[in-house]
Formats: structure tokens, sequence, C-alpha cells
């Protein structure tokens, strides 16, 4: 059967219709019949006013309708849409996922940190096999407006936090200039490696498997791959070796938002906070001293597929 997923985060939408084969809704194969997503940034603003901006909303309500149509159209016998840091964060977060869900014709959900960290672990480690499911992980995902870092062993997630930043608001308060200076750029750093060792305190100490999901880390695994289109089958479990990485980090920190647009890869609404989001991957290299950066493409919206098809059972 098939079912819909709808993440709905600080930067970007993203949609996934997965048809599920029978068996346990956690451990069943899981192939992807259609997967799509599209800038929209609600988390554009939000650390100077609190709210999400009614233009934002908007593009999101519209975003949000469209993809649900199209999971519908696909033969999705149930869709889940879930919101994470931007409307969990904004006073009016309530309100908005009110409309979305409206204009979508099902309910919206605010996620909570802990619920959007839990199913992201198992998302990541399902989708990379058994190398992650007989190892020691820490498991991030880095979005716009927070950055969700899980430690745990195999299947199972152990501590995790809530780093109280992504790539987009990390561009707004702390990477102004194009390019950046050298000084802010150490400014920026700072606070990130300040922000990340604190926040991963009671996380292990180091880790042989460092993976992360969000465009950040696609980009840097298509870099590294010499891609100019999206590809997921090529980058799924695709191994980054720290010093490779940070090499990209660096060439993609100091760039001008023109040289980043000139990458084949970097899509709209990404060149502009990149930086940002290669420093995070810097600091989370540094924090766990991980031999390298595993990229994988599988993060919250397949766990989310896997909850539909759970609640779908559910109901008999």
């Amino acid at each position: 059967m098939r079912f819909g997923a709808i993440d709905i985060g600080s930067n970007s939408i993203r949609l996934l219709v997965g048809e599920l084969s029978e068996g346990d809704c956690w451990t069943a194969t899981l192939d992807t019949v259609a997967r799509a997503g599209e800038p929209c940034r609600l988390g554009r603003g939000l650390h100077e006013t609190g709210m999400v901006a009614e233009e934002l909303v908007e593009r999101a309500a519209h975003l949000t309708a469209e993809f649900v149509r199209r999971a519908r159209s696909l033969g999705a016998v149930h869709v889940i849409a879930a919101a994470t840091a931007a409307l969990r964060s904004a006073r009016n977060g309530e309100a908005v996922a009110a409309r979305l869900g409206e204009r979508a014709g099902l309910p919206v959900r605010i996620l909570s940190g802990d619920d959007e960290a839990r199913l992201m672990y198992r998302a990541v480690v399902l989708g990379l096999g058994q190398r992650a499911r007989q190892s020691q992980c820490v498991v991030f995902d880095l979005g716009g407006g927070s950055t969700e870092v899980v430690s745990g062993v195999g299947h199972q997630p152990g501590r995790w936090n809530s780093l109280p930043f992504g790539a987009v608001s990390l561009t707004e308060r702390w990477l102004p200039g194009d390019p950046p200076s050298e000084e802010t750029i150490a400014r920026a750093r700072g606070h990130i490696s300040e922000v990340v060792m604190h926040g991963c305190a009671l996380m292990p100490e180091r880790t042989t498997l460092l993976a992360g999901v969000g465009g950040t880390v696609t980009v840097l695994a298509s870099i590294e791959r010499d891609l100019a289109d999206y590809d997921p089958a090529l980058l799924e479990g695709l191994w980054i070796d720290q010093s490779r990485a940070r090499e990209i980090i660096r060439r993609l920190v100091t760039a001008s938002h023109v040289q980043r647009r000139e990458l084949p890869i970097m899509g709209e609404g990404r060149a502009d906070i990149i930086g940002a989001g290669a420093l995070v991957v810097e600091a989370l290299l540094d924090r766990f001293q991980a031999p390298g950066l595993v990229c994988s493409t599988q993060g919250l919206r397949y766990a989310l597929v896997r909850l539909a098809a759970e609640e779908w059972a559910a109901k008999g």
C-alpha cells in the first residue's frame, strides 16, 4: 500500500510517497514512488519577530495543499503532514498549522523536538542498513531553524538534543556579507562550536559513524561525487573522509553567492545559507572526532511514511 508524508521545515517543504511491503511498518521494505521539495523559508526573520510572516504562510499553504493533492493522486491511502522547528518556536505556530491544514484538507501536526529526533534517527539507521544497525551512531538533521543530534546504538536511539540553530537562522544572525569576512566566519565558527559542545555534552566523546541528513549534507556529498543533479541512489550512504569534507566546507564558506550558484548541484534557496550549514557540519565532525561523514537521504519524511502506515494498520 502507498502512504504519503509532508515535512514542513524551516527552509523547505518536502513530499514523499512510499510503498511498503507487507509486515511490520518499521522493518518492511519502503520503495519510493515520488519525492519532491520546494524552498519556502518559514523560518525567515523568526528570530527577530517571533512570528511566521504572512507571505510565507501563504506559500506554505499552497505547497502543502499541492503536495497532499499529489500524494493522493498517486494512491496514498493515508497522508501525514508534520511541521518542525519554525512552527514549534513561532508564537503563531499553532495558528499557522491550522491554516495549512485547512487549505490541505488534513491536520498539520507540530512535532515535539523529542518526536522529531526519534523519528529522524530511526529513518536514517533503517536507510543506511546493516552497518548502521550494528554500530554506535551519531545522526544529525541539519534544518533551517534547528539541528537535531541523536546518539544511539543500532536502531535504538539514546541521548538527543535539538540545537537552537539551523542554516537559515545562523545565516541571518551570524554570517552577513557576500562573501563573509574572515572575522565574521571566525565569530560564527566560535558560536556554533560553543553551542554544539554544550548541547552535546552528555553524548559519546567520539563516534565511528556520523551520519547527516538535510540539504547541506546532500550538497557536500554531491560535490564529492561531482554530480550535477540530485540523485539519492548515488548519495545514500556515501562516505566523505573528514579531511575531504573540511576542504569542501572551506570552499563553500568562503565563496560568494555567485560562486556558490555556479555549482551545478546548488538548488534555488540554498546558495545563501550553505556556508552556515557547512560550519555546523564542521563543528559536529570536531565534537565527535569522526573519521568522516556519511550522507543519508532518508530523513524525517521516511519515518513519517512508516508512521502513516502504522496508523493506517491500527485503524484495522
